[in-house]
């Protein structure tokens, strides 16, 4: 057990840091022997053929995952067997371009442009952003099909009419938006909507999936969402806002409370998220001040009577009904609540998990030292490696000089820290932040009750 330990410690410390590269690939995604064009980002990869269709649009669980061309089994929005996202009516483009607008700037849009001469399609990628800008120009009418999304035999499409506040699964005429989601909540979503006010004609959007959009003579413009169907990823792509398009549940109204709070802290501390952070944690833990000083001491006073416990478990280790009878005998003269210590540390693991789900799909656009992004993992790991000696110190005090307890903390708490070793570094940031807090408080307590700071010699 020991030596697994270490060895995995070892493993996680020296792994080299790893930071995809955005840019353009040639890879056969669809296995029919012509290759093509692939915008590689940190959230997805899309992959465009010859006649400026969407022949794949691939979402990444995990961000800056590279696939490697190897697409077999990653989430691809375009739904096989159906005409392909970006179909424009009557249109072979004699004419493609793949460019960069910035070469060697990892958040420059991707451009991929086809025309035939009388019209443009024009597709940019937003390497920080799941939603596309798609244009066209051309000097006559003409129909683009869209359609999405894979994954699922029967997705929930929607229908957002102008003027209409409720959507529908099928419709046609002026529509704010057209979309595709997933049954499961945590699965993925499509949206289509107009880049201004004017609402798009959609001739046709029927349940199998498929809109067909009117472009007039001159052009239009449309966004287009591809991705998580998760309300913090919708919030910042700018489509939660639209009516319909998600209902949270409780979950998720405390997820944009907190949204808001982190924003606003942002905006207060003059745009950088590490003083925001810093804001959000002082303040929930200044709201749950009083519960972990409950906490904290009910851990302490157990500590406490460690001795007394002791020996009444062994004068009466033959009889268990007497034990426990002394033992809440023992409790109730020293005023001791031997749960009381369960429920706030159970509560800060509902909001770590809602500030893990924020900042994984949040767009921070800012790192922090030698951390480039803060919704990745660090990639030296010097912050779950702190996080591990702030928890060591956490668990030493929690002892109180008890070493059976010593050791089971470090062994609990060790298991627990390695699930920051693949969390994005503004959760990392947080938590540590808040165990340091953790730590000051428990040391007060302990220092006001004179219990021990280290192990008694045996």
């Amino acid at each position: 057990m020991k030596r697994w330990f270490w060895t995995s410690l070892a493993l996680f410390a020296l792994a080299p840091a790893f930071a995809l590269t955005p840019e353009w690939r040639d890879v056969d995604v669809n296995k029919d022997g012509k290759p093509e064009k692939v915008a590689v980002t940190n959230l997805a990869d899309i992959a465009f053929n010859e006649q400026g269709q969407l022949a794949g649009w691939y979402i990444k669980t995990v961000r800056a995952t590279d696939f490697k061309g190897n697409y077999d089994r990653a989430p691809n929005l375009v739904r096989a067997g159906q005409t392909l996202p970006g179909t424009l009516e009557g249109f072979t483009p004699s004419q493609r371009e793949f460019i960069r607008r910035e070469q060697g700037n990892p958040d420059a849009d991707f451009i991929a442009r086809f025309s035939d001469g009388e019209t443009t399609l024009t597709y940019t990628i937003h390497p920080r952003f799941l939603t596309i800008d798609v244009e066209v120009q051309s000097s006559s009418p003409r129909k683009l099909v869209w359609t999405g999304i894979g994954g699922t035999d029967s997705p929930i499409t929607k229908w957002l009419g102008q003027g209409n506040q409720e959507p529908i699964n099928a419709g046609q005429g002026p529509a704010v938006y057209a979309g595709w989601q997933t049954q499961k909540s945590a699965g993925f979503a499509m949206f289509v909507r107009p880049q201004t006010p004017t609402p798009i004609t959609l001739t046709q959007l029927n349940g199998a999936g498929i809109a067909e959009i009117s472009v007039p003579a001159g052009g239009f413009g449309l966004k287009v969402y591809g991705g998580a169907n998760e309300l913090v990823r919708l919030s910042v792509e700018n489509f939660y806002e639209l009516p319909g398009v998600f209902q949270p549940n409780i979950w998720g109204q405390i997820s944009l409370g907190l949204l808001w709070l982190l924003e606003e802290a942002h905006r207060l501390a003059g745009g950088s998220w590490i003083l925001a952070i810093l804001i959000v944690t002082l303040l929930i833990r200044l709201l749950m001040w009083p519960l972990m000083h409950r906490q904290f001491k009910s851990m302490a006073e157990m500590q406490k009577i460690q001795p007394l416990m002791k020996k009444i478990q062994e004068k009466y280790k033959d009889n268990k009904e007497k034990q426990q009878e002394e033992m809440m005998k023992l409790y109730q003269e020293h005023k001791i609540n031997p749960l009381g210590g369960c429920f706030p540390l159970l509560l800060q693991m509902p909001i770590l998990f809602l500030m893990y789900k924020i900042m994984v799909g949040y767009e921070f656009g800012q790192g922090f030292l030698w951390i480039r992004d803060l919704a990745l993992p660090d990639p030296l790991y010097i912050l779950p490696i702190l996080y591990i000696v702030v928890l060591l110190a956490s668990t030493w005090l929690s002892a109180a000089g008890n070493k059976d307890a010593l050791r089971q903390g470090i062994l609990i708490n060790l298991v627990f820290a390695f699930i920051l070793f693949s969390f994005p570094a503004g959760v990392t940031i947080y938590w540590l932040l808040s165990t340091v807090i953790s730590v000051g408080q428990q040391w007060f307590i302990n220092k006001q009750l004179g219990l021990p700071m280290y192990p008694a010699k045996s």
